[in-house]
């Protein structure tokens, strides 16, 4: 018994581990859109309201954005602006058109428009979200950092 679950928990962390390697064959922009459906699909099938869907959205854009993309932050635009940008640069791309058919973005479609909507009119809001994601972004890293750097001096005796 014991046996059967530890291959089930090996072929479910294989079958994770090749979805990601199976993601980086895509360009930054594609996997952005791969992964931004798979979260709204997700969220669609827990029978979430719109609202709800659209927030995380636009939360999990941020998180993508500060992680991932961060390279690509123009500080002459607001933290949201960059969001926007990001989103729309991938839509626009020419790169879009080349994601499989069979990887179906009709969800990241049809939400487009109302994470738009609610960027532009939750200024304030998503502004605060923005900044505490980066702050928080920040204080993880720094931790991380900290937290290295203990082992360091542990196995170094300094």
């Amino acid at each position: 018994m014991k046996i059967r679950y530890m291959y089930y928990v090996t072929d479910d962390k294989l079958a994770r581990m090749l979805t990601m390697n199976g993601l980086q064959r895509y360009l930054p922009d594609q996997r952005f859109l791969i992964l931004l459906n798979r979260f709204i699909i997700r969220y669609d099938e827990s029978q979430c309201n719109k609202q709800k869907i659209v927030k995380d959205a636009y939360l999990f854009c941020v998180g993508y954005f500060l992680k991932y993309q961060s390279d690509y932050e123009n500080h002459h635009l607001a933290g949201s602006s960059n969001i926007l940008a990001v989103l729309t640069s991938a839509l626009l791309s020419p790169n879009y058109h080349t994601i499989p058919s069979t990887i179906g973005l009709d969800r990241v479609l049809y939400f487009y428009k109302f994470i738009v909507e609610y960027i532009i009119w939750n200024e304030f809001e998503v502004e605060t979200v923005f900044i505490k994601q980066k702050k928080a972004l920040a204080l993880s890293v720094l931790n991380h950092k900290k937290k290295i750097s203990k082992k360091h001096s542990k196995l170094t005796g300094f």
